[in-house]
């Protein structure tokens, strides 16, 4: 992930359409289905970045919602603010705000939005989780380790949270394939998995330990189907972010995969696939949509 602020919101905006387009329709719909009875929905969005998920559920839900945005970062919550203003505006919402929230209100809909600055691994101490019902998190579980994702589905599960989480990564192919490709998408994979001070992330494995976190625990409904990026010869733009990202990651793996020189020659190869609009690559993700059941 990018750690650069200016960067890192050029490439939420840049990925925002390949995510919808990938979002699981069945998965969704379980989703928005668990919550059409009811009147009003409470919602955490952890790693929000720019209100990315904000802006692609709060109008898919009918009823009024309360949203809590929870972000590390400052300067993306603070983007995430104006951007959720001019989406408002343009939508035809009545659109209001104090310090800490915003209030969108057409006919009978009114929707709150508060901005939290912080690490969702202090969720129960950032907000009071009894007043929620649903947790939404986009590409985020992949950088935590097994005993993060663990403690957080804990608490998701222990406060009677449902949870929505969408693109967890799991593998990526370009076409037209090179032999190497496998090599180097592999070695990018374990810069994803490399040890870190918290440990070990997840990288490609997030989902699927996810979901064995959430089969441990009794009677939670849950539901995990693919989405992926299909990233066409015409999407430049988001070619370029990937081959960046891959340079970056594998330049910090050299040590244990490659040369410079081999590195360099297979991201020419790619740039010129790029050059004659031939590249394309798939991302696969998966989404996951996890809620208690309820008795009675």
């Amino acid at each position: 992930m990018p750690t650069d602020t200016h960067f890192a919101t050029n490439w939420l905006e840049e990925r925002y359409r390949f995510d919808v387009a990938a979002r699981n329709p069945r998965v969704e719909a379980a989703c928005l289905q668990y919550f059409s009875d009811h009147t009003s929905v409470s919602i955490i969005d952890i790693g929000a970045g720019t209100g990315a998920n904000f802006i692609y559920l709060a109008e898919k839900l009918p009823q009024s919602q309360q949203w809590a945005l929870l972000e590390l970062n400052p300067t993306l919550l603070k983007h995430a603010r104006e951007r959720l203003k001019i989406w408002g505006a343009a939508k035809g919402y009545a659109v209001s705000e104090s310090t800490q929230e915003l209030h969108f209100k057409k006919s009978q809909q009114h929707i709150s939005v508060r901005f939290v600055n912080g690490s969702f691994l202090e969720l129960p101490q950032l907000l009071p989780l009894q007043r929620y019902h649903l947790v939404t998190a986009s590409a985020v579980f992949d950088l935590l380790s097994k005993e993060m994702l663990q403690r957080l589905v804990q608490t998701f599960h222990g406060n009677r949270l449902a949870l929505l989480a969408t693109l967890n990564y799991e593998s990526m192919s370009y076409l037209p394939a090179d032999a190497a490709d496998e090599h180097w998408t592999g070695l990018y994979e374990k810069h994803m998995q490399r040890s870190q001070d918290f440990g070990r992330a997840l990288g490609p494995d997030c989902a699927s330990y996810l979901e064995h976190c959430y089969k441990e625990l009794p009677k939670d409904q849950l539901l995990r189907a693919p989405s992926r990026w299909q990233i066409e010869p015409g999407d430049a733009a988001m070619h370029q972010h990937m081959l960046e990202f891959l340079e970056r990651s594998l330049n910090e793996m050299a040590s244990i995969g490659h040369s410079g020189q081999e590195l360099q020659q297979w991201l020419q190869q790619k740039h010129q696939c790029l050059q004659d609009r031939q590249l394309r690559l798939t991302v696969t993700h998966s989404d996951l949509f996890t809620a208690p059941v309820y008795e009675g």
